[in-house]
């Protein structure tokens, strides 16, 4: 474990899970030269059957989005915590990383992995999509080169909060994609 990676210190964090989600980003940094990323959230209607459901029923659904979103162009890598909050009930935590040499926008892809939710779950599931606001300490919204070291660390920040202890339901149950190692294409990398 890399204790050095930043985290956001409001929160406690499960450090196990904050070492996985470390460690899958630096799997797509050394992937990919320039990467961008989205943040969104996904859950249930509350007048939905889906928002009554376990967490097997949310975790079905999220492995059949990212079934469907590992197929969509410029999608490099993806992570998702599930949670379980009083009010939202089981939701997940989602970060997509796209391949900032193909796919400058994240909007486009945001909405479209929105509607792919929505058709996974049959018009029950509604997503969120975190944006940056002036008070965030970091933007998730802009293509990082894999130079770009304080801005690999704002990612590694906000990414943190999918790591938190809280609202765990005393289990980790996450998912993510296998990402490839790197191609050996391209201008080798300066270390």
């Amino acid at each position: 474990m890399n204790d050095n990676y930043p985290y956001i210190a409001k929160y406690k964090m499960d450090w196990f899970l904050h070492s996985l989600i470390n460690s899958h980003l630096n799997d797509v940094i050394d992937r990919y030269s320039k990467v961008i990323g989205i943040r969104l959230d996904f859950s249930y209607n509350q007048n939905s059957d889906r928002y009554h459901k376990d967490h097997h029923c949310l975790q079905q659904d999220l492995r059949a989005l990212f079934k469907r979103v590992e197929q969509e162009p410029g999608v490099a890598g993806f992570f998702w915590v599930i949670e379980y909050g009083e009010d939202s009930k089981f939701h997940s935590h989602t970060v997509i990383y796209l391949d900032g040499q193909k796919i400058r926008k994240t909007f486009p892809i945001a909405e479209r992995i929105g509607a792919l939710w929505k058709e996974v779950t049959q018009g029950d599931g509604k997503y969120y999509r975190c944006e940056y606001k002036e008070s965030y300490k970091a933007d998730i919204n802009k293509v990082i080169n894999h130079r770009d070291t304080d801005y690999i660390h704002g990612l590694r920040y906000i990414i943190s909060y999918l790591a938190k202890q809280e609202q765990k339901y005393n289990t980790q149950i996450y998912g993510s994609n296998e990402v490839p190692p790197p191609s050996g294409l391209g201008r080798p990398r300066k270390s």
